[in-house]
């Protein structure tokens, strides 16, 4: 699997996967696509939305939480709408502005995401509200 634009976060190291994710969102100038949990499905939702985070100028950017129970102190802080925050929980996956605002959420009942969904979940997040 080649990624580009991905960051996977350890699953052995709670505290470092905390502090990577920290950074990535309240540090570093990226549109966030975060995708939640292991498995072939969330392997293929990461390999798409790579392939959409396109050159290294984009500010679009993956992370990749095997086990986001162990970023849920800093997924606790984000602002958003009630309704996308309270979905995150049970998600495969959410976007984050430059702001680091939720913008979407991918829930964990649709199907595997495609390209336009992810495509869609990257458009929300950078469109100004």
């Amino acid at each position: 699997m080649e990624l580009l634009k991905t960051t996977i976060l350890p699953t052995d190291e709670k505290k470092l996967a905390l502090r990577m994710f920290q950074e990535l969102v309240f540090e570093r100038p990226h549109v966030l696509l975060v995708v939640r949990g292991r498995g072939p499905d969330a392997e293929t939702f990461v390999q798409r939305a790579d392939r959409l985070a396109f050159d290294e100028k984009d500010p679009r950017w993956v992370v990749w939480a095997r086990k986001p129970e162990q970023i849920e102190e800093v997924v606790s802080q984000l602002q958003g709408a009630q309704d996308l925050l309270d979905a995150i929980p049970t998600a495969r996956g959410f976007s984050l502005s430059l702001t680091d605002e939720v913008r979407d959420v991918i829930a964990g009942s649709d199907p595997v995401p495609d390209l336009m969904r992810i495509d869609k979940a990257f458009t929300q997040a950078e469109t100004k509200s």
